[in-house]
């Protein structure tokens, strides 16, 4: 699956400049996983009694996602601690949101954790088309969150179109979370709907799931599909609604995930 343009997680990279052949590495793995990573690296920061630049402060201040580089030139480097002690400050308990590659072992096996924090920052959204536009706001608060956010295309003139919402959904759980937006609409749908029980078959097999239903309008609920009796889902009708997606996007941080 391809993310649109510039829609992939952006994740900040901590690193000394000594490391940057490894570190180029992990940049293409992030990027082979559609995510945007930055890295910095400044002349000035050379000199045993730099401090970080305010650029840098400010960078590691608005951002969510976070890869720090573990080796003796970091340790050694006062601003790459001074990074790490910033990233670490800001990222709340559990710090799930940040991830610490150590250089001095082999990379495979340390992409591993890469792999995770990118299923994590990571977000499919199955909708109606007619409730495109509360879609549209919670993928909006998410990119604000700078989490990667992918629309399911409609597939419904494929020919195979059972194969084809399988396959999608299959592969959506493989790389991140999948919001399902449950209403009046996409339970009245039978193309949706049969999308919402294939997803909700997949979610009863795990205690953590990365298939979410989010109800986004109040509905009947004897619609409700029946693999969703023993299911949580997140109700964002309760509350104001940008309070609600602020906290569906909390809970996506910290979830559990397979």
């Amino acid at each position: 699956m391809n993310f649109p343009k510039g829609q992939g997680a952006w994740i900040f990279v901590s690193h000394s400049h000594r490391d940057l052949e490894k570190v180029r590495e992990i940049r293409n793995e992030l990027e082979r996983r559609g995510c945007n990573p930055l890295l910095f690296f400044l002349k000035c920061l050379d000199a045993d009694n730099a401090l970080l630049p305010k650029l840098i402060r400010d960078e590691i201040k608005a951002r969510n996602w976070f890869v720090l580089c573990n080796s003796r030139a970091a340790r050694r480097s006062k601003w790459v601690r001074e990074e790490i002690q910033l990233v670490k400050a800001l990222s709340k308990k559990p710090r799930k949101n940040v991830v610490v590659i150590d250089l001095e072992k082999k990379l495979k096996p340390e992409f591993k954790k890469l792999e995770r924090l990118a299923k994590r920052a990571t977000v499919f959204i199955s909708y109606a088309r007619h409730d495109e536009q509360i879609a549209k706001r919670i993928q909006d608060a998410l990119l604000q969150h700078e989490f990667g956010v992918w629309f399911d295309e409609n597939m419904a003139a494929e020919e195979h179109w059972a194969d084809a919402i399988h396959s999608a959904i299959d592969e959506a759980v493989t790389c991140g979370f999948v919001l399902v937006l449950l209403s009046p609409n996409s339970l009245a749908s039978p193309w949706c709907r049969r999308e919402t029980e294939y997803a909700l078959r997949l979610a009863e097999r795990s205690e953590r799931s990365n298939i979410i239903p989010v109800i986004i309008a109040p509905f009947a609920r004897n619609a409700l599909p029946r693999q969703m009796a023993n299911l949580h889902c997140f109700d964002l009708t309760t509350r104001p609604l940008e309070m609600r997606i602020e906290e569906l996007i909390g809970s996506l941080k910290t979830r559990e995930m397979e």
